[in-house]
């Protein structure tokens, strides 16, 4: 079964204004830093796309000094996973929050993380919800999907998948669809311990709430008889319900159709019509 969902993309603004000193850090600036700010963020961001952390930080860390707001993201990065400085989730957090006060979502989000779980900050979960508030009023994706997605591709923050498990977990537990859907793709990849059950578990809430998407994926499991019992029937009906709005379900509706029996396929379209009454997208 396809997986068609979207990742979600990073926006980054390059050249805002706005700088101040940070918690107390002992790492050396040499003095080629003695360089004018546009040479420090050309240096930063060449030698940062290159990989070489340890020879970007020292020009990032200029350059977010001087209220470089791209630079701000790549030194508070290079705190957070350790790369080319000594990992420090206090002055990440002094960093990040400099971007999220520029407005940027996705550190408004990852800012709100640190605050939920107390790392680099004192734990608040007034100020984590002020900060998830914030994301909310720019999109409408869960700021707790984000931090998951965050994890998940390793922007930012260091790749965890177990990091990004726990918060689409946290915000599956509150109904989030697309939390619910993304967990359950990773217990299906196998990100997770591979347990299909719990896709399947995960699938169906994100397909009851109109995720097409976890609607297909769960067809899938349906028709393949994993973490479900094999059933080409409700296989049938999943399928039909997202092919309202994913068309590779189409063909994989019709192929189980091929495999119903005439009467096996008019009770298959009934069930159809009951999941379409209660699952379509509003």
């Amino acid at each position: 079964m396809p997986r068609s969902y979207q990742r979600i993309p990073f926006l980054i603004a390059l050249f805002l204004s706005g700088c101040a000193s940070g918690p107390s850090d002992k790492t050396a600036q040499p003095d080629q830093m003695k360089i004018d700010p546009i040479t420090a963020s050309q240096k930063c961001v060449s030698l940062d796309t290159a990989g070489n952390y340890d020879g970007a930080f020292p020009y990032c860390k200029a350059s977010a000094e001087n209220g470089n707001t791209y630079a701000q993201t790549l030194t508070g990065s290079m705190y957070f996973r350790g790369k080319g400085t000594p990992q420090n989730f206090e002055q990440a957090a002094y960093w990040f929050q400099k971007v999220a006060k520029h407005g940027d979502v996705n550190a408004q989000a990852l800012v709100g993380s640190l605050y939920y779980e107390g790392k680099g900050v004192p734990q608040s979960y007034d100020q984590a919800n002020y900060w998830f508030q914030q994301v909310a009023r720019q999109i409408e994706l869960n700021a707790m999907v984000l931090v998951g997605a965050m994890y998940y591709e390793g922007q930012w923050v260091y790749q965890d998948y177990q990091q990004a498990a726990i918060w689409y977990q946290r915000a599956a537990e509150q109904g989030d669809d697309n939390a619910q859907f993304r967990l359950g793709t990773m217990y299906y990849d196998g990100q997770l311990p591979q347990d299909f059950a719990q896709a399947a578990y995960w699938y169906q809430k994100s397909a009851e709430q109109g995720n097409f998407n976890a609607q297909a994926f769960l067809g899938g499991m349906y028709y393949e008889g994993k973490g479900v019992e094999k059933d080409n029937r409700k296989a049938y009906a999943w399928l039909s319900v997202a092919a309202a709005h994913n068309q590779e379900a189409i063909a994989a509706r019709d192929s189980v159709a091929a495999q119903l029996s005439p009467d096996e396929l008019i009770e298959a379209q009934v069930l159809s019509a009951e999941y379409f009454q209660k699952y379509s997208v509003k």
